[in-house]
């Protein structure tokens, strides 16, 4: 065989020098020159089996972004039923988000992530909520046209460390990092510890001014809590075991933003209500397009209500979850008549 200036044999094949090499290669013979995977590993050097397994990693962490060029929907009739049945100006649903790769945020963080760039503009202020599911939206964005668009925070900070799913200043960054927009945010916790540090806060100017820009909003991205909440560990440190035993008690569903309201979707009369800093739910009900991301068994009670009060009038959830609202509401008209 032939050798290479060193004494190296050569063998045709490119030269690799890392696992991560091999697999951007194998990811660019496959979907860039149409290779089979036999024809990579034969190039490559290596199985096939071993190809499959890198073009499956290459896609899971994003090396390999593939964009189908259409907007047809894989669920029209389900999200035709749910904006008939709930008074939605859209809705989008992805397949079940349980069974996705990347964990149950990430279906859903992708829906939203596509309505979102339908809806950028120049000029355009989008606020932005607490919420883990839409913390994973900017991973889904790929690439996009630049927009001089404003992100801007609608509530404060939680006191929690699982970094930007309960910041939304981390989210508004990467937002607008990624339209090359401009972020904007509300310097303040999400709860601070009595009414009254909540009415003096409301009215200093850092955070009074982001507040009135994110009521102004022609978009708000928000999640939505339900009761096993604090349970998971995402309001443990914002509030108390007692207090949140207080909230279920006075018939507590579901949170937006930190603020929690009931089966009709109506604030809770409860102290937390009044210790948020961030808009309230009639001024989040004034913004033109509302968008809920939201999926799984324990946010059919919450989104129920928020919808039923109109709160929300863009939902953004798995096929699963869109099955058992349609469901529930299905049920709940039966009672009634």
């Amino acid at each position: 065989m032939e050798r290479a200036p060193g004494g190296s044999r050569t063998t045709g094949r490119p030269e690799v020098t890392s696992e991560d090499d091999l697999m951007a290669r194998a990811a660019r013979l496959h979907y860039e020159f149409d290779l089979t995977h036999e024809q990579v590993g034969t190039t490559l050097g290596v199985s096939r089996v071993k190809v499959t397994r890198m073009l499956k990693k290459a896609r899971q962490i994003g090396l390999v972004q593939i964009t189908v060029m259409s907007e047809l929907s894989l669920f029209m009739t389900m999200e035709e039923q749910l904006c008939s049945r709930f008074g939605l100006v859209r809705a989008v649903v992805v397949p079940d988000a349980a069974s996705h790769e990347r964990g149950p945020f990430s279906a859903v963080a992708r829906g939203g992530a596509s309505f979102l760039n339908q809806i950028v503009a120049d000029d355009a202020v989008i606020a932005v909520g607490l919420s883990r599911t839409v913390a994973e939206i900017p991973h889904w964005l790929g690439p996009v046209s630049p927009a001089r668009v404003r992100f801007v925070s609608l509530v404060g900070a939680s006191r929690a460390t699982s970094g930007g799913a309960r910041s939304p200043y981390l989210v508004t960054d990467a937002l607008a990092n990624a339209y090359s927009g401009t972020a904007e945010h509300l310097h303040a916790p999400v709860i601070v510890r009595s009414r009254s540090m909540a009415e003096e806060l409301v009215l200093e100017p850092s955070v009074a001014e982001p507040l009135a820009r994110a009521a102004d909003a022609d978009a708000a991205f928000v999640g939505i809590g339900g009761i096993k909440d604090r349970a998971d560990l995402v309001w443990s440190a914002d509030v108390s075991r007692a207090e949140w035993a207080g909230l279920v008690t006075a018939g507590m569903v579901g949170d937006i933003a930190g603020r929690f309201f009931d089966r009709a979707g109506k604030l809770i009369d409860h102290e937390i209500n009044h210790r948020v800093i961030g808009l309230t739910l009639d001024q989040f009900a004034a913004i033109p397009i509302r968008v809920v991301v939201a999926a799984g068994p324990a946010k059919v009670e919450p989104l129920l209500a928020a919808m039923q009060r109109q709160l929300a009038n863009v939902l953004i959830t798995d096929a699963g979850t869109a099955k058992a609202l349609l469901g529930a509401s299905a049920s709940g008209s039966k009672e009634k008549s």
